[in-house]
């Protein structure tokens, strides 16, 4: 009697429906635009890369000061704008006269990073919060006390005293 049954009802390979093959896909679609949504957004790389440009420029002013045995310094003056953007504004200096910029060896792109008429840096969108003046001795140092460089992202980039090392 088992045997008739079998032959009369073969087993059938069972798989999925094409509507549950199309729901998971449609599900799976979603999700994958929600999380390309989600880490699209660039404006924190921006950011993060503008910090890096500043620090790069801090450690060519302590560069600087440790090859030449002289103060060199970056001085952080406010703001600018030019083009409807407002850009953080810096320069170079040599230690005689930290209120007149000394070129630095870039060029700006015109969106993220600006150099000015007067040989001043100006980055987007990062923002520093108050005016710093960060120079270097002629063996790296900031002198004896940290210093920092406060941004209105929330975070900073600190120069600690003694060393000149950048965190």
């Amino acid at each position: 009697m088992r045997k008739r049954n079998r032959e009369r009802f073969p087993c059938r390979h069972r798989g999925f429906t094409l509507i549950e093959v199309i729901s998971v896909l449609i599900i799976l679609g979603i999700i994958g635009l929600i999380i390309v949504s989600r880490i699209s957004t660039t404006e924190a790389y921006l950011v993060k890369s503008q910090m890096d440009i500043v620090k790069a420029h801090l450690r060519f002013a302590q560069s600087r000061a440790m090859h030449t045995n002289s103060d060199w310094g970056i001085k952080f003056s406010g703001t600018r704008s030019q083009g409807g953007k407002t850009y953080s504004n810096y320069w170079l200096f040599d230690g005689d006269a930290p209120d007149t910029p000394v070129r630095f060896p870039v060029g700006g792109d015109g969106e993220y990073v600006v150099v000015f008429d007067d040989d001043s840096i100006g980055v987007w969108p990062l923002s520093v919060g108050a005016e710093v003046v960060v120079e270097f001795d002629q063996w790296g140092s900031p002198g004896a006390s940290d210093i920092t460089v406060s941004l209105t992202n929330g975070s900073d980039i600190t120069v600690t005293k003694n060393t000149g090392y950048m965190d």
